[in-house]
């Protein structure tokens, strides 16, 4: 990011904080909105309260779909220098539970295809999502991972190397 984008990087996190706070309003739920610098340009925003599982949905799809929205709103009306910010929302803690239940499931898997010698196929994941699972087992010897097909249907494989 260059210096001027860095310099209108906190102009779009006031925005996104803004804008998750009045969705929090809106809602009608018990929440409250905290947030966090991530670097530059990236935001972690996090719901809290009685409510706040609310906002989760299935697979954490509510949560996904106001991320985007958020992000839409901010980015859209971000200055021309082409400075975008990343938004990550999280509510009753879902992505932390979520991230360690893919990261199990890729080791579980990864020992299945070391013992079987066959690729394993996960169901399709988001974006963040395969970021975790290749991570997670990158440094296993005599496994690699890879992504296949087109987004919103796009999955991970785990294969012997």
């Amino acid at each position: 990011m260059s210096s001027t984008e860095a310099a209108k990087a906190p102009d779009l996190k006031e925005r996104a904080i803004a804008y998750a706070e009045g969705l929090a309003a809106a809602s009608d739920l018990d929440l409250s909105v905290e947030h966090h610098d991530v670097g530059d340009d990236n935001l972690w925003i996090k719901f809290d309260g009685p409510d706040s599982r609310f906002l989760v949905g299935r697979s954490g799809q509510v949560l996904d779909a106001l991320q985007y929205l958020t992000l839409l709103s901010v980015n859209r009306r971000g200055p021309l220098t082409g400075a975008r910010l990343r938004v990550t929302f999280d509510a009753d803690s879902y992505r932390a539970r979520r991230e360690v239940t893919l990261k199990k499931l890729a080791r579980e898997l990864s020992e299945q295809v070391r013992a079987t010698g066959q690729e394993a196929v996960l169901d399709p994941l988001s974006a963040m999502e395969r970021r975790i699972v290749h991570q997670a087992i990158s440094d296993e010897e005599g496994i690699r991972t890879y992504s296949e097909g087109e987004d919103p249907d796009r999955y991970i494989v785990i294969a012997p190397a």
